[in-house]
């Protein structure tokens, strides 16, 4: 065989057998500055200045016994937020939460507009300041072992007043009532 022929050949091998890109772990990144301040009565406007909910990337890695979601802001703050991870399995569709907002923190699963998940032993949830990343851990075996899943991330601050949103996968926009999702990340 010619050197340029091998050379081919082998390069197509190793293409052909390569892993797929979406196999286990996924990441996304996300526009600085696309936080949306919603009044409770008003038109919704950008607020660039709004570093605590502006995710700049978030991720998952869908590996043996657990699934694992993160995702990343300017500027975490110790409190006042709740970061929500939208996640559609081949059965169902979930919602996790990590609510830091006043009072104890919180870490759920959700059957998304549906009850609330009690018996998940192994659901972890937890800020790392220093990463400025929030990141929540659930049992596989908590949504039904799926061999795919599709994510969405999204962190905001309710109050009576306001509202401020940030979709990790929508650079300046939202959607009312559940988070954009990505392509399928298959277990590994």
């Amino acid at each position: 065989m010619r050197p340029l022929t091998a050379l081919l050949a082998a390069l197509l091998t190793a293409v052909l057998t390569a892993a797929p890109a979406d196999a286990g772990r996924q990441t996304t990144t996300d526009a600085a500055r696309d936080v949306y301040r919603v009044p409770a009565s008003g038109t919704p406007a950008l607020a660039p200045a709004n570093r605590n909910h502006d995710i700049v990337r978030a991720g998952t890695v869908h590996r043996g016994r657990t699934l694992t979601l993160w995702l990343k802001v300017r500027s975490l703050p110790r409190t006042g937020y709740v970061a929500t991870w939208d996640v559609k399995t081949p059965n169902h569709r979930w919602a996790l939460h990590h609510d830091r907002r006043a009072g104890t923190v919180y870490t759920s699963l959700f059957l998304f507009h549906g009850p609330e998940v009690l018996d998940c032993s192994g659901l972890r949830g937890k800020a790392l300041p220093r990463q400025e990343r929030v990141v929540v851990t659930v049992p596989r075996a908590c949504i039904g072992r799926p061999r795919w899943i599709r994510f969405g991330a999204s962190m905001g601050r309710e109050t009576e007043q306001v509202h401020f949103i940030d979709d990790a996968r929508i650079d300046a926009g939202f959607r009312s009532d559940r988070c954009r999702l990505g392509p399928r990340v298959r277990h590994n």
